[in-house]
């Protein structure tokens, strides 16, 4: 097996989560700070059809109500705090805190197909290089790939759609640790064919996104070439020995 001579890219899942709210601008920003590669947000729209970065559909577990995103305007949206900053931020407010070049990925959580559109037509009028559609269904991905050439990541829930996925346009296939084993991201880097790892969950026992040090090591010999993690810094320097290693 070859060894790496560059370091995956290191995804701030929901930003820099573990120090901060998630989806929240000072988890952003911390993510940016941090060195983070790419910063992830999750995508909903209110009941008007703004688009704003929330990972559940509705407001329990952060705010303790009961209303979902989608049910509910943004302006009463807006109103809704958490710990004094916006409990779901607007699309247009994560594009003033993140620096132009860095590149996010959308976790997109509502796919139907106008809200897809919605989210295409704010990406390019931001005029930002670098944005990254992560995409759960194959018919999701083929309407964007007609609308942009904007990468797109396989947020996929069953492995018998990668290959569909590569065929209608998909860039980067997104895999839970737990499926990450060095059989299938061999083969799929060996056919040029990237693949991400959102680590934990499952079998691993480690809340999404936490990873373990040698675990993050051991999938990066294996060719897995970008992490989603909560805690971007700690990712980091647990792989460099990984460079240290070849002398690079």
């Amino acid at each position: 097996m070859a060894r790496p001579t560059s370091l995956p890219l290191i995804v701030a899942h929901r930003g820099f989560s573990t120090a901060h709210r998630e989806n929240s601008p000072a988890a952003w920003i911390a993510a940016v700070e941090a060195g983070a590669d790419v910063v992830e947000v999750d995508i909903r729209t209110t009941r008007d059809g703004k688009l704003v970065c929330c990972h559940d559909a509705d407001l329990r577990r952060l705010a303790d109500r009961t209303e979902a995103i989608a049910d509910i305007d943004a302006a009463e949206l807006a109103g809704i705090a958490v710990a004094g900053a916006p409990a779901t931020p607007t699309l247009e407010e994560l594009f003033k805190v993140l620096p132009l070049g860095q590149a996010i990925v959308f976790d997109v959580k509502d796919e139907r197909a106008e809200v897809l559109d919605l989210l295409v037509a704010a990406a390019t009028a931001s005029g930002r290089g670098g944005l990254i559609f992560g995409l759960h269904r194959i018919a999701s991905v083929t309407h964007v790939r007609m609308r942009t050439d904007a990468a797109i990541l396989g947020l996929l829930s069953s492995l018998e759609d990668v290959d569909a996925f590569f065929a209608v346009g998909g860039d980067i296939l997104r895999l839970w640790e737990s499926d990450a084993t060095a059989e299938r991201v061999g083969a799929w880097a060996a056919c040029g064919r990237p693949v991400w790892v959102t680590t934990g969950e499952g079998i691993t026992g480690r809340k999404v996104g936490d990873f373990a040090p040698d675990k993050l090591r051991r999938m990066t010999a294996e060719g897995v070439c970008g992490f989603l993690v909560n805690d971007p810094l700690a990712a980091r320097d647990a792989l460099l020995p990984v460079l240290q290693e070849t002398g690079a």
